[in-house]
């Protein structure tokens, strides 16, 4: 198995199935207080040491942002939950799908707000885990909101939201933005962007969607070599400093080539009926993919920097879709109540996150070559449908017969 794994590294330069641990889990999850929400989490660990080894996973309460920093278990590795957690917490564990979750239901604001997935791999004795852990922003906090990750192709305008539900900071002073290298906020990084009252750093690159709304980041022209990672942070006319916790992560996509690591195929075209429902196919290879930490998927339309169809962030999707389109399978696009406007090309993207090391992951992003949607209604697909051409064409060699057979009846009477 070693022996197959380093042969496939030497050729192909990728390594699919390294012999690493890995866990990653969400760095922040927005939630209000009463409500309910879900944790998950994924992990790998080396080929050659799966299914000769229990997994059990464990969950624990943080002190700080690390998950080296223990504060107490929540659940423990026979599954006993601690006190404060009885009968509001469940956990789930899947060993052949390698991921894990936990449901807390009503969220009180004394609950902790760091909770840490770790895996323990029983006949090794080895406990392993991400490094930082997933942080619940209650709404109306202190925090912002930022999404985790975002995808874009070079060249194109990007915006990146950034968010607080408190009115009062529609009366924001001050909006900077630091562009860096690190998955939490570091405000000490490069300010790429500020106003205060009007742009005063990078007003050419840069610009703020709506002030009186949010404080989300537009990108005037995406680059290939730009920084991986954005973080907001508003003073507002109180004089209050709100920052985000997590950074949102950029990645840039490629096109589908040979050379690729893996590629998406779409096909070339296919019909729908308006009002109803069609389902455009999305297929990606994915060699050796139990290094897989996670798979995304998004939908553009038009063309590979149009407007999103499907989006994992709800908010990104074009408002004339929201509600109307899903995944089905693995990366097939469902939209709902067709419409003639929805006659369009769709691209298919997919994101892989793959365990690159102890403790470390990239992402890849590539895309398809784009699916044409013809949208028909009844009548046109009355009178394209095979029975129809058939009937058509019986009908017209009747009556082209039964002319020339009043032609020729009329010629001979006069003869």
């Amino acid at each position: 198995m070693r022996l197959s794994i380093l042969l496939f590294c030497f050729f192909c330069g990728i390594c699919w199935a390294s012999p690493y641990f890995c866990v990653h889990q969400p760095k922040t999850l927005h939630v209000k207080e009463g409500d309910s929400v879900t944790i998950p989490c994924s992990y790998t660990h080396p080929e050659d040491r799966r299914g000769k080894s229990r997994i059990r996973v464990t969950w624990v309460e943080a002190y700080t942002v690390y998950c080296s920093s223990i504060k107490k278990h929540i659940i423990d590795s026979h599954g006993n939950i601690t006190e404060e957690y009885k009968d509001r917490i469940s956990a789930v564990n899947h060993p052949d799908n390698q991921t894990a979750s936990i449901v807390i239901r009503g969220l009180k604001a004394s609950d902790g707000n760091i909770f840490c997935c770790r895996v323990y791999v029983v006949k090794a004795g080895y406990e392993y885990y991400d490094k930082y852990g997933t942080f619940l922003n209650l709404a109306g906090g202190k925090w912002l909101s930022q999404v985790e990750e975002l995808i874009a192709v070079p060249g194109e305008e990007l915006v990146i939201p950034c968010h607080h539900l408190l009115k009062t900071l529609r009366e924001a002073l001050q909006v900077t933005w630091y562009g860096g290298d690190s998955e939490l906020c570091d405000f000490n990084s490069e300010k790429i962007y500020k106003w205060d009252q009007k742009p005063t750093i990078g007003a050419d690159e840069f610009s703020l969607v709506n002030i009186s709304e949010d404080f989300s980041l537009r990108i005037h022209r995406v680059q290939s070599n730009g920084r991986p990672h954005y973080c907001c942070s508003v003073t507002t006319s109180g004089r209050e400093e709100m920052k985000s916790r997590s950074s949102t992560e950029l990645t840039i996509a490629g096109p589908s080539l040979s050379s690729s690591p893996f590629s998406v195929t779409q096909p070339y075209n296919i019909t729908g009926l308006i009002g109803q429902s069609v389902t455009l196919s999305c297929f990606s290879s994915r060699s050796m993919e139990s290094d897989v930490l996670g798979v995304n998927i998004y939908w553009r339309l038009g063309n590979t920097s149009g407007p999103y169809v499907y989006h994992p962030y709800k908010e990104m999707i074009h408002p004339d879709y929201r509600g109307r389109t899903g995944i089905q399978g693995e990366a097939d696009l469902q939209i709902q109540g067709l419409q003639m406007s929805d006659g369009s090309m769709y691209y298919c993207f997919v994101m892989i996150r793959l365990c690159a090391g102890n403790g470390q992951y990239e992402k890849l992003v590539q895309y398809g070559g784009g699916t044409r949607l013809i949208v028909t209604d009844l009548v046109q697909s009355h009178l394209h449908s095979p029975i129809t051409i058939f009937a058509s064409y019986i009908g017209l060699k009747f009556f082209t017969s039964l002319a020339l057979f009043i032609f020729a009846f009329i010629y001979y009477k006069n003869l």
